[in-house]
């Protein structure tokens, strides 16, 4: 059995990939969001309105939690990419950790972690990614019930 796990490994990389591509729709939706919030705040300024303190606070929330959902996007991103580039080199952590390291993007207590631990860390970002996204659907909502 222990031969198998190579493969078991490639294909749990595989899925987990497919699986943080779809962080893209995540981004997408947070984006509108965010952009919405930013033209609302400057079409308000340019017919002469004022935004209430209230409006400012959800605006400047949204844009902030789409910022955070940003940069959580990059690396879900990244890391969708390297599980399956990680997968396609037959599972050579060891490689991959060297040219990391080499590269000054992973400290040397990450490395020699099993797949399974590197998939539940990349799967984590993925759902700080999707809560970053809800938050700024609850910022909006309690605004527009406070308006």
């Amino acid at each position: 059995m222990p031969a198998e796990a190579p493969r078991d490994d490639a294909w749990s990389m595989t899925i987990a990939a497919a699986l943080l591509r779809r962080g893209v729709m995540v981004h997408t939706a947070s984006l509108i969001l965010t952009i919405v919030a930013l033209l609302t705040g400057v079409g308000l300024s340019f017919v002469g309105a004022k935004p209430g303190p209230a409006w400012l606070v959800v605006g400047a929330a949204v844009v902030v939690l789409g910022f955070v959902e940003f940069w959580l996007a990059g690396r879900v991103a990244l890391d969708a990419e390297l599980l399956s580039a990680i997968a396609a080199k037959g599972c050579d952590l060891d490689g991959f950790d060297g040219a990391m390291q080499t590269l000054g993007l992973m400290p040397s207590h990450k490395a020699s972690r099993p797949i399974g631990a590197r998939i539940r860390g990349a799967l984590r970002l993925f759902k700080l990614q999707g809560l970053a996204l809800v938050a700024q659907i609850a910022v909006l909502l309690a605004g527009a019930l406070l308006a």
